[in-house]
This record gives C-alpha cells, sequence and structure tokens, in this order.
C-alpha cells in the first residue's frame, strides 16, 4: 500500500485528523505532511483555529453547506471569511447575530466585528441591533424587504405576561448583559427562553438594549 492510500485510510478510519495526527502517524515532520497530503482533496475546519483537516468526499454538508463532526465545523466555502459572505448573501432576510451563531455554530463575539466592514456583506441598524445583508444593491434590497415583512407579520409579541416582565426586570438589573447571558440567567431561575425570542421581543417592542454588537 502506497504512501498517499496509507493517509486516506487513516481519514476514513478516523474522519478528522490534525497535521500533528498524521505526523505522529507516519513518524515524519508536519512540513512534509503537509507536502504529502497536497494531493488529496482535503477541507480544513473553520473554527479551531483551522486545526483539523478530514477529506472532502467524507464531508456531509447541510443546506447551508456546513458540516459538523464532534463539534468541529467545516464548510464548502473554505474559511470563515468565505462562509460569512456565502451565508449572508444567500439568506433571504439577511442574518443577526443569533442567526448567524446557529448556523457556524461559533460566539460571533470571537470574529463578527472583524468582519463587518469585509467585501461582499454590509452591516444595518435594524431596531435594537445589527443585521447582516448582502452588499449586491439588488440582492440587499430583497433582504431588507423580506425582513421587514417578517417584522411586519409578527403580530403578537414573541413573550408575553410574567415571561416578558422577568425579561424587563433582569435586563434593567442587568444592562450589560447580553441576550444569550440574559437568556442563561433566566434560566437559572427556571425561565427557559432563547436569546433569539428575547431579542425577537426588545425588535417587536423597539426597545433599545445596547449589546457587543451594538457599541
Amino acid at each position: 500500500m502506497d504512501t498517499l492510500q496509507s493517509i486516506e485510510n487513516h481519514f476514513i478510519e478516523k474522519i478528522v485528523l490534525t497535521l500533528q495526527n498524521l505526523s505522529q502517524f507516519l513518524s515524519v515532520s508536519v512540513r512534509t505532511v503537509q507536502r504529502m497530503i497536497s494531493p488529496l482533496d482535503t477541507i480544513r475546519s473553520y473554527d479551531h483555529n483551522g486545526r483539523y483537516f478530514s477529506l472532502e468526499k467524507l464531508a456531509r454538508f447541510n443546506s447551508m453547506g456546513i458540516w459538523e463532526y464532534s463539534n468541529i465545523h467545516f464548510s464548502k466555502f473554505g474559511t470563515l471569511k468565505n462562509t460569512l459572505v456565502a451565508i449572508i448573501n444567500n439568506s433571504s432576510q439577511g442574518m443577526d447575530t443569533s442567526q448567524i451563531k446557529d448556523v457556524l455554530g461559533m460566539d460571533t463575539r470571537s470574529f463578527l466585528f472583524q468582519y463587518k466592514d469585509v467585501s461582499g456583506i454590509k452591516r444595518e441598524k435594524f431596531g435594537s441591533h445589527y443585521v447582516y445583508f448582502s452588499s449586491e444593491p439588488g440582492q440587499f434590497s430583497k433582504q431588507l424587504s423580506n425582513r421587514k415583512q417578517g417584522l411586519v407579520s409578527m403580530v403578537q409579541a414573541p413573550l408575553e405576561g410574567t415571561a416578558a416582565i422577568s425579561v424587563l426586570v433582569e435586563t434593567i438589573k442587568n444592562p450589560d448583559f447580553t441576550f444569550e447571558q440574559l437568556s442563561k440567567h433566566l434560566s437559572k431561575q427556571g425561565i427557559k427562553i432563547k436569546p433569539g425570542i428575547i431579542e425577537d421581543f426588545f425588535v417587536f417592542y423597539g426597545i433599545e438594549k445596547k449589546t457587543p454588537d451594538s457599541k
């Protein structure tokens, strides 16, 4: 069995590997590993600092072009930046931070601000928070229109009664909490409300909420 076939079989067995894993498996340096795997169609994780590799043929990308394996994420678009631009451009209503987090499986606070001005997307204030849209004029117009229609169709408040009161009380007590932190804090009190629902609640009533992404 030649070395290239041995490497491919090792990927098939383990699914995901680091260069260090392959270095130990082959008893060669990492630099040599990089040269040896170049003929293979490999993909590289966009999270975990790009440490993980797999074979493209092993990937099972979802409708958004994302493949998650053991909390390691790969994209058919390649890098995190390229993936961010692609999913935003392909979205029907643009994407807010919670939607981006749900798709990518990453905390947006770790990377989103540095990409806010990247070519291909634009950031717009929408209610009390930012939404990321395509920078292509035609697509931007469609996305903006769809998002506005989505808000108009929200005829009932996302939260009512004691749940709404609890959110407002904890917001007053903890004004610097993000929507995710509010959700976790309320969960400790036995009140289960997803971050996205809390955000929709603020948008519905036009309540200004200062978050790390809105500074």
